[in-house]
This record gives structure tokens, C-alpha cells and sequence, in this order.
């Protein structure tokens, strides 16, 4: 298993869960577990997602492999993958477009709007307004399929971006599903049943339900995501990344990431 050292040139990336470790490195992007198995969550969720048809609909996504990562002089379990930007690209984020093109109040006026499908039908119309990408309705009903498929509670609008090189833009693979399949050992402990801790899933960026966030965006742009794998591929898609953390808890995350998994297919 390879060590990946850190080159100091360490960013800590925000979220609403915590600040996570993330470095380039030899163009590689690294990022650090932090509360408990987001490098297998990454892992896991990319290798399904072959299993999908998320290209078929003419998008990508980001392929994620766990890594063993020495930082601070410590050996910690973690992941990594590719860096998709090409020359003259940079990341845009919906909530720096936002604040750029609706104004410094943009979130007032995204939560004035009445329900849950006005919100993200202005989600999609600011976006389309601002770069000019027509699918952003089915990109983004998509994305909240596949959150809702892997239980991702991490999908606020820093998570969700665009591509920009110069003035066009374009649609950003699809990455970071590592607050998914219940990695979240601090918020979801390890010897509490999955079956409870399912009950207390929230979605992003809407603050509700994730069957509420699917629907309302599904009521609008239709449902988009199909997936073709079994009990048995996601036995095979954990095989691997287990293996980087205890023996004692690999039972009881399988458990958890097949739960997961299982119930939210059900209710897709």
C-alpha cells in the first residue's frame, strides 16, 4: 500500500461537517479522513457509479481510490483522485457564482421562494442565467438522485460547481460523496444500528428530506439516475477499501455502507 507523503502545500476544505485536509500533489488531489471512513465512502460510491448511467446522460464523474497518507507524522487513511482541471479552467462554485451574479443577499432571496420545487427551479434558472448551460435542471436532479441514492448530507452549494474557462462554462464532474454511506462515525456512531441512524439523514442544500429534495426536483426535470448493481457489487466494490481500516470495525462499516445503500434504493 502506498504512503503518500504531504508536500505542505495543505488546504483545509470547509464544509458543514468540518475542515478536511486536501492537497495536489503530482496531479493528484489527497484529501485526509476525518471523522471516520470518507476515503472508502469516495471509493465505494465512484466504483458504483459505473454501474449508472450518469454518463449515458452525458456527464462525469470524479473516480476516487484510497490511499495510505502520511501527514504529521502520522499514517492516516484517506483518498484520492485525478485532477479533471485542464489549462485555463478553474472551479466555479454555485455559491461564489451566486454571490457574484445575484448579489451579497442571494441566499435571502433563494430561501424567500415559496416551496421546495421554487427553490430549486431558481437554483436552475440563476444558473442557466448566469453560464448558459441549458441541462443544469437534469445535471442537478441527478446530483440529488445520487445523493439521496448514498446518502450524502454534504451537498450545500460549495459541493455543487461549474467549470469556467474565460468567459464559458461548462458542467463539473460530479465529486465528493465522502459525508455518504454513514462515514460520519462522530454524528452516527459506530455501535449504534444503521437502521436508526438512517432516520436522521438531511439533505443539502434544501435542509430537508432527502425523498422531499429528490421529488421536488424530480416533479420538475423528471427522474434521471438508473443504476444496474446488486447486493453482490457492492460486496465487490468494499472488498478493497476495507481493508485499510481495523479489522474489528470492517463487519460493522460493510453493515453500514450495504444498509445504506439498500434502503435508499428502495425508496428511489
Amino acid at each position: 500500500m502506498p504512503v503518500r507523503l504531504t508536500t505542505g502545500n495543505r488546504i483545509a476544505e470547509t464544509s458543514s461537517k468540518g475542515n478536511q485536509e486536501k492537497w495536489l500533489e503530482n496531479g493528484r488531489w489527497y484529501k485526509l479522513d476525518l471523522f471516520g471512513y470518507e476515503g472508502l465512502a469516495e471509493t465505494v460510491t465512484s466504483r458504483l457509479l459505473r454501474q449508472t448511467n450518469v454518463e449515458q446522460l452525458g456527464f462525469r464523474y470524479v473516480t476516487y481510490r484510497m490511499e495510505r497518507l502520511e501527514a504529521h507524522r502520522r499514517v492516516r487513511n484517506g483518498c484520492s483522485s485525478s485532477n479533471f482541471l485542464m489549462p485555463g479552467e478553474s472551479l466555479l462554485t454555485l455559491a461564489d457564482l451566486f454571490r457574484k451574479g445575484v448579489g451579497p443577499r442571494w441566499q435571502e432571496v433563494a430561501a424567500s421562494q415559496p416551496n421546495l420545487p421554487s427553490k430549486v427551479r431558481w437554483i436552475v434558472e440563476q444558473t442557466v442565467r448566469l453560464t448558459g448551460l441549458q441541462r443544469f435542471g437534469i445535471y442537478l436532479t441527478l446530483l440529488f438522485e445520487m445523493d439521496m441514492l448514498f446518502g450524502n448530507e454534504d451537498r450545500h452549494l460549495n459541493n455543487i460547481a461549474v467549470l469556467r474557462r474565460g468567459e464559458e462554462f461548462d458542467y463539473c464532474p460530479i465529486f465528493d460523496f465522502g459525508a455518504g454511506l454513514l462515514s460520519n462515525i462522530r454524528d452516527y456512531p459506530i455501535d449504534i444500528t444503521p437502521n436508526a441512524h438512517m432516520k436522521q439523514l438531511r439533505a443539502q442544500p434544501l435542509n430537508t428530506t432527502f425523498a422531499r429534495q429528490v421529488h421536488a426536483a424530480q416533479s420538475i426535470y423528471r427522474p434521471r439516475l438508473q443504476w444496474d448493481f446488486s447486493a453482490a457489487d457492492i460486496t465487490a466494490a468494499l472488498a478493497e477499501p476495507l481493508h485499510f481500516y481495523a479489522e474489528r470495525d470492517q463487519s460493522y462499516i460493510a453493515d453500514r455502507v450495504r444498509t445504506c445503500i439498500q434502503k435508499q434504493m428502495t425508496k428511489l
